[in-house]
C-alpha cells in the first residue's frame, strides 16, 4: 500500500490515525503507483469481493427491519446500524474506484502543503494542537472497535452464537460451519466501516490545518521580508526589492489556493467545523494581511516614483485576490464552520 514520502525521499511521518487507516482499510487506501500488474488485479479483485460482503450485510440488516417492522423498538434498535452501513458502503467504495486520485492528492500534499516538525516546530505543534480533539474521537473510535471482540466471549460464556449486528438470515446461521465465516465477516465489516469513520475525518484534518499553517507562514515572510528591506535605509532599489518579494508571496498565495479538494462530508461536522473555522478566519484575514505587510514604508522611504506606482498596483491586486476566503462546503449548500454546525444542531 501506498506509503507518503516527503520531497526528498524520506517516508512521511503520519499521525496515528491515519496510519491505521493504511493498515485497517485496503478498499479506500491507495496502492503505490509502481505496483504490479498482479498486485492491482489482486486489489481489485479484494475490493470487489468485499462489495458482495457489504452487499450481504445490506441484506440480513435489512430483513431483520423487515422482520421486525411491528416491533419499533427493535425496528429502531437496527435501523441506525443499516443507515451506517449503507453511508460507508457508497462512501467507501466511491473513493475505491478513485484511489488513484487519492494518492496524487496525498502526494502533492507532502510535496507542497506539509509543514514538517524540523523546518516549522512552531507551527507543527499548533498543528497538534489543533488536531487534538481529532485525535481523542479516532480513540472513541477505537474503543469501539475494541468493543466488537467482547461479543465472541459473551458468546462463549453464555452458550449463544450472536452476530455483532442485528441481522437475520435466509438460513440457520447458528451452525458451526456457518456461524464463524460470518461472524469473521462481521469483523472485517467493522474494521472498513470504523477505519472509514476516523480515517476520512484525520486526513481531511490534516490536509486543512497543514493548508492553515501555510498560509499563516505566508504572512509571516511577508512581514519579515519588509522588515529587513526597511532596516536597510535604501531609499533607491527598496521599492524594486519589495515588488519582488510581494510577487513571490502572491505566486505562494496562488499555489495554495490552487491546492483544493471538495469532499461531500456529512460525517464529523462538528469536528471538521471547528478546524474549517480556524481555516476560513485564516484566508479570511489574507487581504489584511497584504494591507498591514508595511507597503506604506516602503513607498515612503522609495525615491523610484515609478516603482512606487507599480508596487501600489500590486498591493491592489493582492488585497483584491484574497478578498474572498477559502472554505470547504457541504454539497455547495453551507460552509463547513462552527457557527454552520451550531446551527444545525440548534436546527
Amino acid at each position: 500500500r501506498y506509503r507518503p514520502r516527503l520531497p526528498g525521499g524520506e517516508l512521511a511521518p503520519m499521525p496515528w490515525p491515519v496510519s491505521l487507516y493504511r493498515v485497517l482499510n485496503h478498499v479506500a487506501w491507495p496502492l503505490e503507483a509502481e505496483s504490479g500488474r498482479w498486485t492491482v488485479f489482486l486489489d481489485k479483485l479484494m475490493i470487489f469481493l468485499g462489495f458482495l460482503v457489504f452487499c450481504e450485510h445490506n441484506e440480513v440488516d435489512f430483513h431483520y427491519l423487515i422482520a421486525n417492522r411491528q416491533d419499533m423498538d427493535n425496528l429502531l434498535t437496527g435501523m441506525p446500524t443499516y443507515l451506517i452501513l449503507v453511508e460507508m458502503q457508497i462512501r467507501c467504495f466511491q473513493l475505491a474506484w478513485h484511489k488513484d486520485r487519492f494518492r496524487a492528492l496525498l502526494q502533492r500534499f507532502y510535496a507542497e502543503i506539509y509543514v514538517s516538525e524540523e523546518t516549522e516546530p512552531h507551527l507543527f505543534a499548533s498543528i497538534q494542537r489543533q488536531m487534538l480533539a481529532t485525535r481523542v474521537n479516532s480513540t472513541v473510535y477505537l474503543l469501539a472497535l475494541f468493543n466488537f471482540f467482547l461479543v465472541p466471549v459473551t458468546n462463549v460464556i453464555y452458550h449463544r452464537r450472536e452476530m455483532l449486528y442485528k441481522q437475520v438470515y435466509p438460513f440457520d446461521n447458528t451452525q458451526l460451519h456457518f456461524f464463524i465465516p460470518l461472524l469473521v465477516l462481521n469483523f472485517w465489516v467493522g474494521f472498513i466501516i470504523t477505519s472509514m469513520l476516523f480515517g476520512e475525518l484525520n486526513v481531511m484534518g490534516e490536509l486543512m490545518m497543514h493548508l492553515n499553517a501555510r498560509y499563516v507562514q505566508l504572512g509571516q515572510d511577508l512581514r519579515r521580508s519588509a522588515q529587513m528591506l526597511l532596516k536597510k535605509r535604501s531609499s533607491l532599489n527598496v521599492a524594486i526589492a519589495y515588488r519582488l518579494v510581494l510577487t513571490h508571496i502572491l505566486r505562494r498565495n496562488a499555489a495554495l489556493r490552487d491546492f483544493v479538494w471538495f469532499l461531500a462530508k456529512f460525517m464529523e461536522l462538528l469536528a471538521l467545523g471547528m478546524l474549517g473555522s480556524i481555516l476560513l478566519k485564516t484566508t479570511d484575514e489574507l487581504g489584511m494581511m497584504y494591507y498591514t505587510a508595511d507597503w506604506e514604508q516602503v513607498i515612503h522611504q522609495s525615491d523610484n516614483v515609478g516603482e512606487n506606482v507599480k508596487l501600489m498596483k500590486l498591493v491592489t491586486l493582492a488585497i483584491q485576490l484574497n478578498s474572498r476566503p477559502f472554505f470547504i462546503t457541504g454539497l455547495n449548500y453551507f460552509r463547513v464552520s462552527l457557527t454552520a454546525v451550531l446551527k444545525i444542531i440548534q436546527g
